[in-house]
């Protein structure tokens, strides 16, 4: 093999490797839409997305709803109002308390952008990305 042979593949290698790359971030998508016909779609609705789930914290339960907010209906700014509505829309267990909003931004969670408007940090979106990754596969598992 000459030079310019040696250069055409490790070109090539990197192509793929790029491409594959780009795959797997597609397929990290947390996008959670069920499509109806080509070119609409429905999304999730909060009570679709916790159905079934067990909670450690109303911590966790913030972050799911700020990253559903965050994700699915793509509000930015989020407030605690959206925050609030979305707790009673998902009939969460318990009651909504402001203070927990405030742990879980202590938590890291969420942050705490400024004037009350929120959203998901970079642990909380690792963490968003597990629960919707948890949810497809117990909907996998309940279709068989």
């Amino acid at each position: 093999m000459n030079i310019a042979d040696i250069k055409s593949v490790t070109d090539q290698l990197e192509n793929h490797e790029m491409r594959i790359l780009a795959l797997e971030d597609k397929n990290k998508s947390t996008k959670v839409t069920n499509t109806i016909t080509a070119g609409q779609q429905k999304q999730a609705t909060i009570t679709e997305l916790i159905k079934g789930k067990k909670f450690k914290s109303g911590q966790e339960k913030i972050a799911v709803i700020v990253g559903y907010c965050e994700k699915i209906l793509k509000l930015q700014p989020i407030r605690e109002d959206d925050i609030k509505k979305n707790w009673v829309k998902g009939k969460f267990d318990g009651k909504y308390r402001s203070n927990i909003v405030e742990r879980t931004s202590r938590d890291g969670l969420i942050r705490d952008i400024e004037d009350g408007t929120y959203d998901l940090s970079q642990s909380g979106e690792s963490f968003f990305e597990d629960f919707i990754k948890n949810n497809d596969r117990q909907d996998k598992k309940r279709a068989e």
